[in-house]
């Protein structure tokens, strides 16, 4: 394969990488916002049974931790991603700039 084949095969790969990686990050972007919007729906209507401030102070702690799960999980999914992009091209650069065997 030619070094002029090899560049644009290699351009090629990045571009389908990247294309690949936003859509997985859009995606997960979507279901975060509609997890949170579940979230803060369901302890929106928890809020009527709050008659003192214990709880209160109760409902807050879960939605805190509860919260706190799902950015942790988010965020693993974005670091996922990230990689996952990250070692495709690696990939991709070792193949384009490593010599032809013979």
């Amino acid at each position: 394969m030619n070094i002029i084949q090899k560049q644009a095969d290699f351009g090629r790969t990045i571009f389908e990488i990247n294309q690949n990686a936003i859509q997985e990050l859009v995606k997960a972007g979507q279901e975060n916002i509609q997890k949170y919007v579940e979230l803060n729906t369901s302890f929106g209507q928890r809020l009527p049974e709050v008659r003192d401030i214990t709880t209160l102070v109760e409902l807050q702690k879960e939605y805190g931790e509860t919260l706190w799960g799902t950015i942790k999980t988010a965020t693993q999914t974005q670091a996922d991603i990230y990689k996952s992009a990250l070692e495709e091209t690696g990939a991709a650069v070792r193949k384009a700039f490593s010599p032809e065997a013979e």
